[in-house]
């Protein structure tokens, strides 16, 4: 994977820093920095990614380069430079967020328009034959169970058999968490030190092994509590219940402060 892998990192939470996604991708990063990777972050709500037009310009008229001049364009150069791509995205209607979707839709110029068969698959060869990326998907829902990333995880091994011919890309692993709206609470933060200390390992294995070992991957799966889902549904609604009493009150303190401003 090269004398030191680069890693490029997209995260598709529309609270980008400040959302439950980010505290899963960046210990990840950490781990694959200590590993001696060089890591960078794109965080896709502060950025201008057009939504994919159809035209398929990128294959007929400017091969491998699209039609939308916004900062996809740089975008596919770091992508180009890189060993592994990490897409990071809460869980949205089963599947990534908007912004990811669009980052997405426009890598079709990753993929040629010629249409050729691997393995009985009819898949799209790859523009950029001598690149050949890693990719690592991370994921978080207020959901407990796994089976609702299975959308999810679905989209990414299929677009990335598809778009690269089946030679291009290989999955290096996945972090898809259960109950991710736990990692909201600042206080209940120090009981996930476990689960961290695995993402910092997944991303060392990734730079080291090429993809997260089955022992890590084991414990990244281990759900963040130990309880039935009637229990889990309990304690989340007593927390939304909470979180919307202070998001109210909170709206009816602002009101008040606007109101004074206004009146004086």
């Amino acid at each position: 994977m090269g004398e030191r892998t680069q890693i490029l990192a997209f995260n598709g939470s529309p609270r980008a820093r400040r959302g439950n996604t980010e505290k899963i991708l960046q210990p990840f990063l950490e781990g694959a920095a200590a590993a001696g990777a060089a890591t960078e972050t794109l965080y896709l709500r502060e950025l201008k990614i057009r939504e994919c037009q159809g035209c398929y310009a990128c294959h007929m008229l400017t091969p491998g380069l699209c039609a939308i001049r916004d900062d996809m364009t740089w975008i596919v150069e770091k992508m180009l430079a890189s060993d592994v791509l990490v897409f990071a995205s809460p869980l949205y209607v089963f599947t990534v967020s908007a912004y990811l979707k669009a980052l997405l839709d426009r890598m079709m110029i990753l993929g040629t328009l010629e249409l050729k068969v691997v393995d009985g698959v009819v898949v799209h060869p790859p523009r950029f034959p001598g690149r050949k990326w890693r990719w690592v998907v991370i994921s978080n829902a207020g959901f407990p169970e796994r089976e609702h990333f299975e959308p999810m995880e679905a989209l990414f091994r299929r677009f990335a058999w598809a778009i690269g011919g089946g030679t291009q890309v290989a999955i290096a692993g996945m972090i898809l968490k259960g109950m991710g709206e736990l990692f909201s609470a600042p206080s209940m933060l120090p009981n996930y030190g476990w689960f961290f200390d695995a993402c910092r390992q997944a991303g060392g294995e990734v730079v080291r092994e090429g993809a997260i070992t089955p022992a890590t991957q084991a414990v990244l799966d281990r759900p963040l509590l130990d309880v039935g889902p009637d229990e889990f549904a309990a304690l989340s609604n007593t927390f939304i219940e909470l979180a919307v009493k202070k998001a109210r009150s909170r709206k009816t303190g602002q009101e008040k402060t606007q109101g004074t401003a206004v009146s004086g």
